[in-house]
């Protein structure tokens, strides 16, 4: 890893020169390759951090959500749930988004959670964002973790998610068949 920090250290110091001599095509150039770099070192940082666990997962991208907080500490006891899901389909209609809401997440299936109220804020109009926000929603920055195809077990993947995130929301992409989590970013 360390080759690749000095790499990264040379390109930052070509892109400073690239930048000051005002060479757009090669700012782009130099901005690729840093990007591959860092990407390659998170990557391998991963690869390194979870090595005990055996459980690989790339952080691939991040987007900005709203999400309707849960207000007890065990959401199951109870009927809370079911409260939670009609207030959640209120709010949502109320903003105009049932339908984009309902749309987003029939292209995902969800494997576990412990969120239960979340769409993404670009699909959003800002009347919407307003209005939800208004009826209590919260907005917040999750990281997407790819953990691939993965051969592991998936107890395995939500055992770990459990002990290692707060808020996250573990989903199959209907379109790839790759696990994710979204998760809430601290």
């Amino acid at each position: 890893m360390e080759s690749k920090l000095a790499a990264l250290k040379h390109y930052v110091y070509e892109l400073e020169y690239a930048l000051k001599t005002e060479d757009v095509d090669m700012v782009k150039n130099i901005s690729r390759v840093i990007r591959e770099n860092v990407d390659s070192i998170e990557y391998n940082f991963n690869m390194l951090t979870n090595n005990a666990t055996g459980i690989y997962y790339k952080n691939i991208n991040n987007f900005d959500f709203l999400y309707k907080p849960v207000e007890v500490e065990n959401p199951y006891e109870g009927n809370y749930l079911e409260n939670f899901a009609a207030t959640r389909t209120y709010d949502l209609t109320e903003a105009g988004v049932i339908n984009i809401h309902n749309d987003f997440w029939k292209e995902h299936t969800i494997l576990r959670t412990n969120v239960f109220g979340m769409i993404p804020v670009d699909m959003l109009t800002e009347e919407s964002i307003a209005t939800l926000i208004k009826l209590g929603w919260n907005k917040v920055e999750v990281d997407v973790l790819d953990f691939g195809r993965s051969t592991t077990n998936q107890k395995d993947i939500f055992d770990f998610c459990d002990e290692n995130f707060n808020k996250y929301l573990a989903i199959r992409e209907e379109s790839t068949d790759d696990i994710l989590v979204l998760k809430f970013a601290q």
